[in-house]
């Protein structure tokens, strides 16, 4: 039973979601999606999360943590929230174009990766996906 905690707390969370997001209104101009639209994206990943993870820890897969990596580093989550403060304090004065491959970049190292095309590759994707979406797909500008 307790190795289906963490799905059940993750299904618990996107009601919880999908309820608040369900206060929201559906446009605010004609044609646009509204405020509610990305809490629900959210609340159905959260529901798709849930239910990979519910499925692997029935199954045995992921029933028990697995052991500490051989070097692990117990200081990696402290310098990840200040590389997190970092990004924000330099969001303003760089722009979000710039400041999110360098903080998506920084959490992947911290996190253990070492691939540079990983390292580059990935963050880069991510910030132009960002931006796509956002600043032309929705006409939402970024910071």
């Amino acid at each position: 039973m307790r190795r289906l905690l963490e799905p059940n707390l993750l299904a618990a969370l996107a009601v919880v979601v999908l309820f608040d997001a369900a206060g929201y209104p559906e446009a605010l101009a004609e044609g646009a999606p509204g405020p509610g639209l990305f809490p629900r994206i959210l609340a159905f990943v959260l529901i798709g999360c849930a239910g990979v993870l519910g499925w692997r820890a029935v199954r045995g897969r992921g029933a028990h943590p697995p052991p500490a990596p051989r070097g692990s580093r117990p200081w990696a989550f402290a310098a990840a929230a200040g590389w997190m403060a970092g990004a924000l304090a330099a969001l303003p004065h760089l722009g979000t174009p710039a400041t999110l491959p360098m903080l998506v970049g920084g959490l992947l190292w911290l996190g253990g990766e070492r691939s540079p095309r990983l390292l580059i590759g990935l963050p880069i994707g991510f910030a132009a996906v960002v931006w796509l979406l956002f600043d032309r797909g929705l006409g939402v500008p970024l910071p």
